[in-house]
């Protein structure tokens, strides 16, 4: 029986040159000599790493058999050639990480249908929503089926990907929303409700939102910073309620309005791991009340969009002005002029006051506070002698 070389994977093993470097080895059978390449690492921990890694990358993979390849290769090979130059590059690394975390010692072949509900009931049970179940599964789907275009593997086996039908149809119930307010949510996450509630926004542009994006005096908020290119996510300008206000005015002096208070600088990235938490918390509050209640495992920070959207609706505000405040594009006039006016998006905003005058007898926290007039600009007299 021949021993094991240093590091070694299939025909690769690792030897040091003659100035101690660690080099990635092989037998060259046309040449019939041994080759080395330096793997760049400073020691034998390292240098394993290293050729495990190119291995994986950088082999050539000919219509191999599924039963013959990692699901990890086939994931780090799409995170490598694809995933880094996306601008989803971050979420796809995450749900690559998942994925060979959970699938680490299974093959290509070893995704049957049994073994991917399994994952997917690990997820649930993780507190996840469908919707980012599905799209966890998507990325595998999508490495998968690189693999196979390549020709890297012979056949692909089929991914099942978990509807988000159900939470893109999930609305809030008024105790709902107020439990989510009720579970003691950090500051960062309060104030995520509060403008969440307040503007329709997707939670993406909440994050990197920021006061000077805000004009107080003629009540806008400017979803989208200026100099940033709007994308199909359309981000539009809306009014600032009655109910937003006066907690914009005392958060003028925060980097940005949903932070962590630690010096941060830069905006978060997501507020995810603190939406896990808020909901068992809300949950726990409304089975208190009713033992029968379904829990909010299918209720994510898109939801209050849609809720709110929906609440639009039922108290008669005109399709136009809902669509505004989404940042759907309808034609008509433009946004540029029409925020200028007295009275835009009047009907949306009353609305949305009357839903959080509504909300705050079920909420311990104050929402609604009262408005103090706008300090008066100091005005410097210039006396002329």
């Amino acid at each position: 029986m021949s021993r094991q070389k240093p590091g070694q994977i299939g025909e690769y093993w690792l030897s040091r040159n003659r100035h101690g470097t660690w080099c990635r080895t092989w037998f060259d059978a046309a040449t019939r000599q041994t080759r080395r390449v330096a793997v760049g690492a400073p020691d034998l921990q390292s240098a394993v790493i290293a050729l495990a890694k190119w291995y994986v990358l950088e082999q050539e993979l000919d219509q191999e058999r599924p039963a013959d390849i990692p699901v990890g290769v086939a994931l780090e090979r799409y995170l490598d050639k694809h995933g880094k130059d996306v601008a989803s590059a971050d979420a796809i690394a995450r749900a690559v990480k998942k994925l060979k975390a959970f699938f680490v010692d299974d093959t290509v072949a070893e995704l049957t249908l049994d073994r991917q509900n399994e994952f997917e009931r690990y997820l649930r049970a993780k507190g996840y929503a469908d919707a980012y179940i599905g799209r966890i599964q998507t990325t595998l789907k999508a490495a998968l089926n690189r693999s196979h275009e390549n020709h890297e593997l012979a056949s692909v086996p089929y991914i099942r990907v978990a509807s988000s039908k159900a939470s893109r149809d999930r609305l809030l119930a008024l105790p709902e929303a107020a439990a989510l307010f009720n579970a003691d949510p950090p500051e960062h996450l309060f104030r995520f409700l509060l403008l969440a509630f307040n503007t329709l926004s997707r939670p993406e542009a909440l994050l990197e939102l920021q006061p000077f994006q805000t004009d107080l005096e003629r009540r806008l908020l400017a979803l989208n910073a200026p100099g940033r290119v709007q994308t199909k996510k359309h981000r539009p300008t809306v009014p600032v309620t009655d109910t937003l206000l006066p907690w914009l005015r005392d958060w003028s002096s925060s980097r940005y309005y949903v932070q962590w208070f630690d010096g941060q600088t830069t905006p978060m990235d997501s507020i995810k791991t603190t939406w896990r938490k808020l909901r068992p918390r809300a949950a726990a509050l409304l089975k208190k009340a009713d033992p029968q209640h379904g829990g909010l495992g299918d209720v994510v920070p898109y939801t209050i969009r849609h809720t709110m959207a929906t609440e639009l609706r039922r108290r008669g505000v005109p399709q136009w002005e809902i669509a505004g405040m989404l940042g759907h594009r309808t034609g008509g006039t433009s946004e540029t002029y029409a925020k200028y006016a007295p009275d835009y998006l009047g009907q949306a905003a009353a609305a949305i006051d009357d839903y959080m005058n509504e909300l705050q007898p079920l909420v311990k926290r104050e929402l609604i506070r009262p408005i103090a007039p706008a300090p008066t600009p100091k005005r410097h007299l210039t006396v002329v002698k």
